[in-house]
């Protein structure tokens, strides 16, 4: 075997020991994921990979392609980082040097560069201070030649409708992605099969909103692909999502492992309302028209999530009741008022 095929083949052996000190296989899905991974090359966020691994299995699941990230973060195959472009990337880390970035903010090119200058600043100054550094992060934002030099007669300008369309749509996927996230995690905390397979429901509904909007996506560049090009009209903090959809240590921290199906069903219509108010506060923002009924229609679609959500509940505490007078058991208590009135 060639170098890299003999490195390919350790780092699955590193990730295929890995997953049996965790109780796990090394299912045909998952070896699909980390070669496709392990074979490509730059800073993939979870989608990018998904679309990838999609064109050598399409039976493979976006949540599966997530956790399998996941875990080969956690066996130092791979490393997250943020390119400040709203979406966490993953690089390859399994005996790679500490390297830093470049990143234009116009086309989001990102070049790697390592500076042994910097390495010593960054030991001098550690040393300087007494201190244990776990991790260092330099990036360098800026215009890169080629956009700088881009020619003035490129074409007419893209239709506005079109780039308000891609800003909306990057923050309706990022707002699925971190869905399924949450309701992947949580049904991985969950110890009960009945609220595990109550999240596994969720998830799978988040997932089918993911698959709708990326085909949305794709057909808007397919129609207009210089809209990749066109500067943001629609601003947005995509920091601000973690208020609504914690991260992996907040939801273990906000579930129990012994959760019931109901309080399952209550926490996912919580998040689901505080997803339709974070779009309705955020839709005040915008003085033009467009832009506050983008953020009214996203809220819109998060009622419809809730008002789903809460007719499943209704329908689990119909069956717990009839069950409950069938042994002589006091009723349980029904959902909370419908908070969208």
């Amino acid at each position: 075997m060639s170098k890299v095929q003999d490195e390919l083949a350790e780092q699955v052996a590193i990730f295929a020991s890995y997953l049996r000190e965790n109780g796990l296989r090394m299912t045909r899905q998952r070896e699909t994921i980390v070669r496709t991974f392990l074979s490509s090359e730059g800073h993939l966020s979870t989608e990018e990979l998904y679309d990838l691994v999609k064109r050598v299995d399409s039976r493979i699941g976006y949540a599966t392609v997530f956790r399998t990230l996941k875990a080969l973060t956690e066996c130092g195959l791979a490393r997250e980082t943020d390119l400040a472009d709203g979406r966490t990337r993953f690089e390859h880390y399994y005996r790679h040097p500490q390297h830093h970035h470049i990143i234009c903010v116009q086309c989001n090119r990102t070049i790697e560069f390592f500076s042994p200058e910097l390495e010593s600043l960054h030991k001098k100054i550690v040393a300087q201070y007494d201190f244990e550094a776990l991790r260092t992060r330099f990036q360098i934002f800026g215009i890169c030649a080629g956009c700088r030099n881009k020619a003035d007669d490129s074409g007419p300008p893209v239709d506005a409708d079109l780039v308000f369309a891609r800003d909306a749509l990057r923050i309706a996927l990022e707002t699925e992605r971190r869905g399924v996230h949450f309701y992947t995690t949580a049904s991985e905390i969950s110890a009960r099969r009945p609220t595990k397979e109550t999240f596994h429901r969720m998830l799978r509904d988040e997932e089918s909103h993911l698959n709708r909007l990326t085909e949305a996506w794709n057909h808007l560049v397919e129609r207009e692909p210089r809209v990749l090009d066109a500067p943001v009209f629609l601003h947005f903090d995509f920091e601000a999502l973690k208020t609504i959809f914690p991260s992996r240590e907040q939801i273990s921290r906000r579930l129990r492992p012994e959760m019931t199906e109901e309080e399952a069903f209550r926490l996912a219509m919580a998040m689901e309302k505080e997803a339709a108010e974070f779009f309705i506060e955020y839709a005040d923002r915008f003085s033009d028209t467009h832009g506050r009924d983008i953020f009214l229609q996203f809220a819109a679609e998060e009622e419809e999530h809730y008002k789903t959500i809460r007719s499943a509940l209704e329908d689990h505490l119909a069956r717990a009741a009839a069950d409950d007078a069938e042994e002589g058991s006091a009723p349980r208590r029904p959902p909370n008022p419908d908070v969208f009135g």
